[in-house]
């Protein structure tokens, strides 16, 4: 047998004689509404080949000492920005006081428009026109070891010394170096303006907190302490009032929705304290077609109380606030899981292919059954009528 005559037998696709066929008007219509199906199923097979679904998967973070960014806009309508200062501190001991690198604080009016952007360093004033022997006071802030090699020839130095003893320093009144100066003027004159506060704070990424709160900051034995005594004593009403502008952890995403942004808290009392306790989740993004970004998602909760002012006992000279501190404070904890939402296809153009199959094959499947039940239904009924 020639080999072209062996191949014959394997034909699974065996052929009728033209001659033997019948074409029918029910044959035809069944075919064109079979071939309309076909494409619209092919269709849709296509358009769910390219959907693209969002597979979130949860896993444990393994990352190790790494840095988060904390990218914050918020604004106090009634606290000067010479008052307001901002500090981050963290379980592992790292301390960030009067944080000013990558923040910018704004002086805001009283009707909210802005009056000038600075980093609100305070100048030496006259200090450079001193005679060059002049060993200016410090007012007994100094340790009795350093009295007569210490000099306090600015009022920042002054500040700084008071600061170390843990006393108070108020407005500068009664200090030559900041009458000179007129920091008490500039004290009084921006009473009544509010502050903006921008920027991104870089912190380890472990359990910490970052606040505002009235004065300038430092650390005695057994606390984290603020001079309060300006902030305390002004005729002008300080409250903290806030509006969070926006407040996210790490680079921003589309995908990730801030609940602090657009938040607004009001209040008429001084000794006002906020706290906002966040737990952080790290996040991956995985797009097609684009990098894959590293970025945290977080949830909060809120707490919001008044407290009552007075003086500590162990330093006299320090204005605190017993049971806290005014201000707004924001607690953060850093969750052990991660997300990973991973952008895919949902189907392979392999299984799109079978699909296409799957459809043509039954698709003519049960058009094929339903010419057959249509052209024997016919053929009964033309014996019928013959009869």
């Amino acid at each position: 047998m020639p080999p072209r005559r062996r191949l014959t037998t394997f034909d699974a696709f065996t052929k009728t004689v033209e001659d033997a066929r019948v074409r029918t008007t029910s044959g035809g219509i069944v075919t064109i509404v079979a071939a309309l199906v076909i494409v619209a199923l092919i269709v849709s097979e296509w358009v769910d080949c390219r959907r693209i679904v969002n597979r979130p998967e949860l896993i444990v973070d393994k990352t190790r000492g790494e840095r988060m960014s904390i990218n914050l806009d918020i604004t106090f309508p009634t606290v000067p920005c010479e008052l307001l200062t901002l500090d981050v501190m963290d379980v592992s001991g790292e301390q960030q006081t009067e944080v000013t690198h990558g923040i910018t604080k704004t002086r805001l009016a009283q009707d909210g428009t802005v009056i000038a952007s600075d980093k609100l360093e305070l100048a030496s004033g006259n200090a450079v026109h001193l005679e060059k022997d002049y060993c200016g006071p410090c007012y007994g802030a100094i340790p009795k070891e350093q009295e007569g090699t210490r000099c306090c020839n600015t009022c920042d130095e002054v500040r700084l010394a008071y600061q170390e003893v843990g006393w108070a320093f108020g407005d500068g009144h009664g200090v030559e170096q900041c009458e000179r100066e007129n920091y008490p003027e500039r004290i009084q004159a921006v009473q009544h303006e509010g502050c903006n506060v921008a920027g991104s704070l870089f912190v380890n990424k472990v359990v910490g907190n970052f606040h505002f709160a009235p004065g300038k900051s430092f650390t005695s034995p057994n606390m984290h302490v603020h001079d309060l005594n300006i902030y305390e004593q002004s005729e002008v009403l300080h409250t903290f009032s806030h509006n969070i502008k926006h407040l996210s952890f790490g680079p921003v995403h589309d995908s990730v929705h801030n609940p602090l942004d657009n938040t607004i808290k009001k209040t008429e009392e001084r000794n006002f304290n906020y706290m906002y306790f966040i737990k952080v989740v790290s996040t991956r993004f995985e797009r097609l077609g684009q990098l894959a970004l590293d970025t945290n998602q977080y949830s909060v909760t809120s707490h919001e109380r008044a407290i009552r002012g007075g003086r500590d006992e162990d330093h006299p000279n320090t204005m605190h606030a017993r049971g806290g501190i005014p201000g707004v404070f924001f607690s953060y904890d850093i969750s052990p899981m991660k997300v990973i939402n991973r952008e895919e296809r949902s189907k392979s153009f392999g299984s799109f292919l079978i699909g296409v199959c799957a459809v043509v094959g039954g698709v003519l499947a049960v058009a094929a059954v339903i010419d057959r039940g249509v052209w024997e239904a016919d053929k009964a009924l033309s014996r019928k009528k013959a009869v």
